[in-house]
This record gives C-alpha cells, sequence and structure tokens, in this order.
C-alpha cells in the first residue's frame, strides 16, 4: 500500500476475483505444477524480448518467496495428439493471469498456475450464490450450450488458477468454474459487470489478442475470443439476475491500490529522492525491485503485460526475481549483479539527465506497489522541501478521544485518525474515504477492540502492517 505524496490513505484489498487486483505477493500453494516439471525449461526463442533479455525466473522453486515473477511464454509439446499451434506443432501459452493458452485446452496442462498466483494476491472466499439444482435455466438448451461454451474459454485462460475447484485441494476465490450445475450462479453481481467489460478493469493488464493465442480482454473484462458472443451469454446473465446496464457500470473502477497508484499524482521528491548530480538514484520507503525515471507528464507505471512501459519512460531497472531487492543509491543507466535495464534496450545507454530540468522518479517495491512517486530537478543545488508525509505525523485530538477510541471513524489519511489508539486509515478499493484503525495487532493483540480481528496486510503486500479490521 504504498504512500504518495499527495496521499497517505492505506487500501484494504477485500477483493475475492483473482482478476481484480494486482499486488507484489501471493498466497504460497504447494501443488506441483507445470514449471516445476520442467515444462518452462523448454522455452524457446519466441519467449518475449524481456523475458530472454533479462533471463527471468520461471519457476517458484527458483524465485525469493513472495515475490512477483513476470510474464513469459512457455511453448511445450502438446499432451495429446492434436498438434499446437505454435513452432514445430508447439503449445504456447502466456503464463500470466490475463493470459492464455490455446482455444480448447486446459491453462494448467501448459502453464504454471503457481507462478500465476505470484502475479495476484489469492484467498479463500465463499461464492457469492450456490447453484441450484432446480434452475430453470437447466432446461434451456441453447443457453446451457452458451454456458458449456464460456467455461471452455474460461478454462484456456489464467483465470482458472484461482477460481477452480479442480485445483488447490478445492479451494477458490468466490466464483468456481467447476461449480455445477450453472457455475455462473457463483459469480457476484460486481464481478458479472467486471466480465462483461461494463465495470472499468483496464488497469489490471490485457494482451494483444494476436499474443494471447486469440484472446482478447479488452473489451469483455474475461478473456475470450468471440468477444461478440461472451457478451451476448453475459448480457443473458445480467437479464435474468435483473442487473442493469447501468447498475453495471456503476461499480467502481477494479483494481484496488494498482488503480489508485494509477491515477495518483506525483509529489515532490524530498532532499533524499530523485537522482543527484553524480547519478545516484535515491528514494526513501525500504528496498525496491523496480526503478523508473521519467519525464515529469509520463504515466504512472502500470502492471505487464501492456502497463509497464509506459511512453516518456527514460530508465528502467528490474531485478530478477531471485534476487534481493536494491537499496537507495544506484547508479543512473547501470545495471548491478542481479538486475538488468528494461528501458532502454541492455545495450544502449539511457538519455542523459539535463540541469535544471524536471523528471520524475518512480520506485516500486514490487509491481504493484509503488514506494515513491515524486518530481525533482535534476543538479537543483538543494531540492524543494518534502510536502510532509501525512503518515508521519498524527497529531491528538484530545477532546474527541476522550470518549471514543477513535476505531471506525471515518478517515481519509491518516491524519483524520487522531486517538492515540489509531494509526491507520483503512480504504476500500474505489472508496475515498475509509474508517481509523490501529496496525501492529500480531505483536500485541490488545490494540484491537474486542469485536474486531487481525488482519495481515504483509501477506498481500510485502512491508505492509497486521491491522484491525471489524
Amino acid at each position: 500500500m504504498a504512500r504518495s505524496r499527495e496521499s497517505s490513505a492505506q487500501i484494504i484489498p477485500p477483493w475475492s476475483l483473482c482478476l481484480l487486483v494486482m499486488l507484489a505477493s501471493a498466497c504460497s500453494n504447494s501443488q506441483t505444477s507445470p514449471s516445476d516439471q520442467g515444462l518452462a525449461a523448454t522455452n524457446d526463442g519466441s519467449v518475449p524480448d524481456q523475458a530472454v533479455d533479462a533471463n527471468i525466473v520461471m519457476t517458484t522453486s527458483e524465485a525469493l518467496p513472495n515475490v512477483f515473477i513476470p510474464p513469459y511464454r512457455s511453448c511445450v509439446s502438446a499432451l495429446d495428439d492434436q498438434p499446437g499451434q505454435g513452432p514445430d506443432g508447439q503449445v504456447c501459452t502466456q503464463v500470466a493471469i490475463s493470459g492464455a493458452t490455446e482455444p480448447g485446452r486446459y491453462f494448467p496442462d501448459y502453464a504454471a498456475c503457481d507462478v500465476v498466483r505470484t502475479q495476484r494476491p489469492f484467498w479463500v472466499v465463499p461464492p457469492a450464490a450456490e447453484p441450484d439444482p432446480a434452475d430453470p435455466r437447466l432446461q434451456d438448451a441453447d443457453f446451457m450450450a452458451e454456458l458449456a461454451w464460456a467455461k471452455t474459454q474460461i478454462e484456456a485462460t489464467g483465470c482458472v488458477c484461482c477460481h477452480d475447484s479442480r485445483l488447490n485441494d478445492g479451494q477458490v476465490g468466490q466464483w468456481d468454474v467447476a461449480a455445477e450445475p450453472i457455475w455462473i450462479t457463483t459469480l457476484s453481481d460486481s464481478g458479472l459487470a467486471l466480465f462483461s467489460g461494463l465495470a472499468d478493469s483496464s488497469v489490471l493488464g490485457a494482451y494483444p489478442p494476436a499474443e494471447n493465442m486469440g484472446f482478447d480482454r479488452t473489451t469483455t473484462g474475461i478473456p475470450t475470443t468471440d468477444t461478440a458472443r461472451m457478451q451476448d451469454f453475459l448480457r443473458q446473465v445480467m437479464d435474468y439476475r435483473g442487473l442493469t446496464e447501468e447498475a453495471a457500470r456503476a461499480v467502481p473502477p477494479f483494481g484496488g491500490p494498482i488503480y489508485t497508484a494509477t491515477i495518483t499524482p506525483p509529489g515532490v521528491c524530498t532532499a533524499q529522492e530523485g537522482v543527484t548530480q553524480d547519478g545516484l538514484v535515491q528514494w526513501e520507503g525500504g528496498e525496491a525491485r523496480y526503478l523508473y525515471v521519467q519525464t515529469p507528464e509520463a504515466s504512472n507505471p502500470g502492471v505487464p503485460p501492456n502497463l509497464d512501459r509506459p511512453s516518456g519512460t527514460l530508465w528502467r531497472l528490474d531485478v530478477r526475481a531471485d534476487q534481493p531487492p536494491l537499496s537507495s543509491g544506484q547508479t543512473y543507466g547501470q545495471a548491478p549483479e542481479g538486475s538488468q535495464q528494461q528501458i532502454p534496450d541492455p545495450s544502449d545507454s539511457p538519455p542523459q539527465l539535463e540541469p535544471g530540468q524536471q523528471y520524475k522518479l518512480y520506485v516500486l517495491q514490487d509491481v504493484g506497489v509503488p514506494i515513491a512517486n515524486c518530481i525533482f530537478t535534476f543538479g537543483a543545488p538543494e531540492p524543494p522541501a518534502a510536502q510532509e508525509d501525512l503518515n508521519t505525523a498524527v497529531p491528538e485530538n484530545p477532546a474527541s478521544c476522550a470518549t471514543d477510541t477513535g476505531f471506525g471513524t471515518p478517515c481519509q489519511n491518516a491524519t483524520d485518525c487522531g486517538c492515540p489508539a489509531t494509526d491507520y486509515c483503512a480504504i476500500s478499493p474505489g472508496q475515498s474515504t475509509g474508517v481509523c484503525t490501529a496496525s501492529g495487532c500480531l505483536d500485541n493483540p490488545e490494540v484491537c477492540p474486542a469485536d474486531w480481528s487481525c488482519f495481515d496486510l504483509s501477506a498481500f503486500a510485502a512491508g505492509e502492517p497486521a491491522i484491525c479490521i471489524e
């Protein structure tokens, strides 16, 4: 939960759909996957240039714990007697949460779901509703045919890694493509709005269909090889539920912290942030795995595969998933061992920074977790004073705290949580206002009120605290 110079709100990730948000860490899973069986080792030269150049990690056994493994393309031999569409009859798959294998094939047969789950948090959530054995749609042959088709579409995508009870010892994150007799009943209305594309989920990234075995999710939120057909099917489901287009469009944009980070404007760098005259890239907030130096107007970097290389990026440095993160003080244009320059090409040097010109520094603890987003002036004798970090100065308000601990008080940032018992403003995705709560409950459970429980945010974003939730 990154803190910008403009806002110190913290976002709780209460969503459950694997598509809904992308953070740096994910749940662990001991299930053997294709990557740990050597599948990824068969990748040929068709792996994206980024993967080849960076020699990226392709198995969870190689990666450090709770580290995002970047997407890559895997091309392997077909498991049946039907040759694949890839080189030498292989089956090619984008090993990503937004990725897909060939239509009609089962994604987990050709991709490593444990790798995919490093790209999204996953935890068990009950279905939005249980399928009804007496559902009248069971007698509608046309509907059932389209339901079966939609299932095969999803089975070919990374969505099944979190939403298929045939995996993960039967555990799913709300909706379950294997649920019978009508699996889509398990999907919530907000999830249906995402599926249909009426609720915006563009910040979660997408492949061009030509690079994703024909699957597209730029119109619908769920990847499909036939957008019009999928829209028609989802419209039938909406009509059956009485979910109007107006209501679906009213669902806030998906993405939680990713969406917030995308729209957060840069602040002003402190004296300890930016690129110094001797070329040292400095930042605050801890170690990092991704460094960006950009033009001031450049968009904030988003998630792969299509939002992590925004126009206006002058220099980008990535750390391999099996290597420790970098500390502040790296040299602009140089890649220390275990990292690689992604922009510009590793064989090229980034443009020289011009004295007196402004640039943007964007630093991520890992994908989806920014820790710096600020403007600096290169060569300035003394960088502008930083705006005060709203989370470092939490004033008390004795008048209100005398009768109230502050838990549950509406807030927009931590300065609104002035009681000694509360130090954290927890905001849900798509909301501008949250509630005051306390951090540190793992170390001291007594900080939480009797009817509140402790929720460890570090399971979803390294370095975040455990907080009390109602």
